[in-house]
């Protein structure tokens, strides 16, 4: 038996070693798949945050660029409505200009058809006095000085109006040459903006898709980890069954073994014989003499009487439950097992019955299959109720409870003890 329980521990060890190797290995890759995301991930952001500040960069130089050109059309305007006056004065300059030049014109035809200077001599050597010879010399002089300064006049309001047109012209041209300038550097910075939305877009997506990989990988490992958890629960418990059915098995062989004592146990029969003496005596007479010698018996062994089983599932579950707890196994009551069976049939709506509360005999659960599965809910307090909190389990455990029954209709299982 010894043997046979190293060699099971043997094999159980090399299984979870078998098991665990690989839980742990995969998770091991995971971890270093999950850091590898984490760095390409971070280098993906820093790489986000240059080509976001590159694009707000960007942003401002077109921002201030589009400021610029706010303020060159404005001066473009400014400059567009002093030409249009410019005009206007222009166009006013040439009338006078022209006036001017058709007087000058007349005056000089006059002097070469009249013969202006010969009139003007007459007009000295005619004078009356000194004085009014002054007074005509002055004359003279303001008409001439007049001729002089309308044909300043005229030079100069013509040189004003070249003046004026070549500045606005030239003004024009710079405002002109200004815009289309910044108009080639705005669609530069916004075809480099382009370039950089798109790049942004692209990083935003290997973003996007390394994060994904990550929580992918997080959720291996998580489903990994459960699993294993899972596993290990159902090694423990398969170990936990495997450990009370060992145990029963083990009760239930001493129970039989001491059943088969008892059995075979007699009670062994008193010897009596009689042992002769030849005494010799003064006169030479044999008298006999008879002793009698009863042997030692032995006292009758009561016989122990097996507990009264069943093949119910719950009844065996239980029994290898306290067994595996120390405690003596119970006996199966047919009488116990009808009441519960007709507790159980009242409670298809799944309540409890107030007066359940109240009992210290019954226990109940809905929706647990029989066996196993029942014995371990109850012990467990799996969904149950008790004013103590381990009312079931100290029914189950209960060391003076000698007999018990178990009822079933539907979904409910009723036990009942005594």
């Amino acid at each position: 038996m010894k043997k046979k329980n190293l060699s099971l521990l043997i094999v159980g060890l090399v299984t979870i070693g078998a098991t665990v190797a690989p839980i742990s290995s995969f998770a091991e890759t995971t971890d270093k798949k999950i850091e590898q995301q984490d760095k390409e991930i971070s280098a993906l952001k820093e790489k986000q945050k240059g080509v976001t500040a590159q694009i707000s960069s960007l942003e401002e130089e077109i921002s201030s660029i589009f400021d610029e050109g706010v303020s060159l059309n404005k001066q473009k305007t400014e400059l567009t409505k002093e030409s249009e006056q410019l005009k206007k004065d222009i166009a006013a300059l040439d009338v006078r200009i022209n006036k001017r030049t058709e007087a000058i014109q007349k005056q000089g035809r006059n002097v070469q058809v009249n013969g202006q200077g010969t009139q003007i001599l007459d007009m000295l050597l005619n004078s009356e006095s000194i004085s009014d010879a002054v007074g005509r010399v002055q004359a003279i002089s303001s008409i001439l000085t007049a001729n002089n300064d309308l044909v300043k006049q005229q030079k100069e309001d013509k040189k004003l109006v070249e003046t004026k047109k070549t500045n606005i012209q030239t003004n024009l041209a710079s405002i002109e040459e200004a815009t289309a300038q910044l108009e080639q550097e705005k669609e530069n910075l916004v075809a480099k903006q382009a370039e950089l939305n798109v790049l942004k877009a692209e990083v935003d997506s290997k973003t996007s898709g390394a994060e994904s990989s990550k929580n992918a990988l997080l959720k291996q490992q998580q489903e990994a980890l459960k699993a294993q958890l899972e596993t290990e629960a159902k090694k423990k418990e398969a170990k936990k069954v495997e450990t009370v059915k060992s145990d029963a098995s083990k009760v239930a062989e001493k129970t039989t073994a001491e059943s088969e004592t008892a059995n075979s146990a007699t009670t062994a029969p008193s010897n009596s014989g009689e042992t002769n003496e030849s005494i010799d005596t003064p006169s030479g007479g044999n008298n006999a003499g008879n002793q009698e010698t009863t042997g030692p018996s032995e006292k009758p062994v009561d016989p122990v009487t097996p507990p009264v089983t069943s093949g119910d599932a719950t009844f065996q579950a239980l029994n290898s439950l306290r067994a595996a707890h120390g405690l003596n196994p119970v006996s199966w009551d047919a009488g116990l097992a009808a009441a519960a069976s007709s507790r159980a049939s009242i409670m298809q709506d799944l309540q409890v019955p107030s007066d359940h509360w109240n009992r210290g005999d019954e226990v109940i659960a809905f929706m647990f299959a029989p066996g196993n599965s029942v014995i371990m809910a109850w012990y467990n307090e799996t969904n149950m109720t008790s004013p103590s909190g381990t009312g079931h389990r100290d029914w189950e455990l209960n060391p003076g409870m000698t007999r018990v029954g178990f009822g079933y209709a539907g979904d409910v299982i009723v036990g009942h003890s005594a």
